[in-house]
């Protein structure tokens, strides 16, 4: 039975795993996106910056020889295995050429060679993008959710009770999310979603607003789950009559007020409203199949009430974002960090091999 507990520093010791649990080698795997379509943007540089970083966490805690493959292809990546022969892969894909449908290939290409990697499987990366999908599955496993239709140009015009939010219903990392996101009538809404659909050449999914705070958790755990604390993105400093989301530049253009306007702490919750939370970030990673570790992003309705708006798999682990940062709020180095979550991998890795082992 899965139990979970709330991640502190003694979940990290300083001297994470012992030589049997390090033993055997490790390749982190990132994609090289600077020369595809928008690979001038801050999101794909800051995936290459952020691999090398995990390499050199991993480095100091137990993994003294992990290697770091930048991929631009699949055969970048066959290539890398067959030289290799990496017992675990640190898998830190979230696209290959520019494009998020690259990301559960991927996996599915490590599964099929029977390599251990980080994070999720290929069927759970493919879910958790489909945003329409993800939610109808949680919502069908009674993990609420906001009231959600995906949207073509088709049926743009739809009716929908308004205030309505707006996104892409297959990118991360907030692209294709602004301060024209939410929408107030159907001529907006319509609008809104035929740019989403010709922009990112695919549907929309609309939402209600949820005018509440905005509540993420991190989630860990392969067999057993452990969360860290529950962090809420302060949205004081926004801009005036910009709607309070997280949009693209809130996360990666610094120099915006967007940026500098949103401060991620920790949220200070009612006890029985914190322990519901929890509950329902765990339950959203089980439903979704996540793996390893994950975000789950809530807002809460404006009775007070959390409704899951995205469950990420593999969410960003670079140092002093997302995930990091709430694990150094409770102590948690970032080398510790990443180890940890290579440990459930190589964890993976030894029970596979552990039936030859013992024939």
């Amino acid at each position: 039975m899965e139990t979970s507990t709330v991640l502190g520093r003694e979940h990290f010791p300083g001297g994470v795993f012992d030589r049997e649990q390090t033993e055997g080698s490790l390749v982190v795997l990132a994609s090289d996106d600077r020369e595809a379509p928008g690979g001038d943007r801050p999101d794909v540089r800051e995936v290459i910056e952020a691999a090398q970083d995990i390499r050199d966490g991993l480095r100091s805690r137990g993994y003294p020889d992990a290697g770091l493959c930048l991929a631009k292809n699949l055969i970048d990546i066959r290539r890398m295995l067959a030289t290799e022969r990496p017992t675990v892969v640190f898998n830190l894909i979230e696209s290959l050429k520019g494009k998020e449908a690259w990301e559960p290939a991927v996996a599915a290409l490590l599964e099929r060679e029977g390599v251990a990697f980080t994070g999720s499987p290929a069927s759970v990366l493919r879910a958790c993008l489909d945003k329409g999908l993800c939610m109808r599955l949680l919502a069908r496993n009674g993990v609420p959710v906001p009231r959600s239709e995906v949207r073509d140009r088709t049926n743009a015009d739809r009716p929908f009770p308004f205030p309505a939010f707006v996104k892409p219903c297959r990118t991360d990392g907030s692209v294709g999310i602004d301060e024209g996101s939410v929408v107030q009538d159907a001529q907006a809404l319509a609008r809104r979603v035929r740019h989403l659909c010709e922009t990112y050449r695919g549907d929309a999914i609309v939402q209600e607003y949820l005018p509440g705070r905005e509540i993420n958790v991190a989630v860990f755990g392969d067999r057993e789950l452990t969360t860290l604390w529950p962090a809420e993105i302060d949205f004081t400093g926004f801009p005036e009559g910009v709607p309070h989301i997280v949009t693209y530049k809130a996360k990666w253009d610094e120099d915006s007020l967007e940026f500098t306007g949103t401060v991620s702490r920790r949220a200070e919750l009612d006890p029985t409203l914190e322990r519901h939370i929890l509950r329902i970030a765990m339950d959203a990673f089980r439903v979704m199949g996540v793996r390893d570790y994950g975000r789950v992003d809530m807002r809460l309705d404006a009775r007070g009430r959390p409704r899951v708006i995205e469950v990420n798999p593999n969410s960003d682990l670079a140092p002093g974002t997302g995930i990091s940062r709430q694990a150094e709020r409770q102590g948690i180095e970032h080398p510790d960090l990443v180890a940890r979550v290579a440990g459930f991998a190589m964890e993976r890795a030894r029970r596979a091999r552990a039936p030859h082992v013992a024939g």
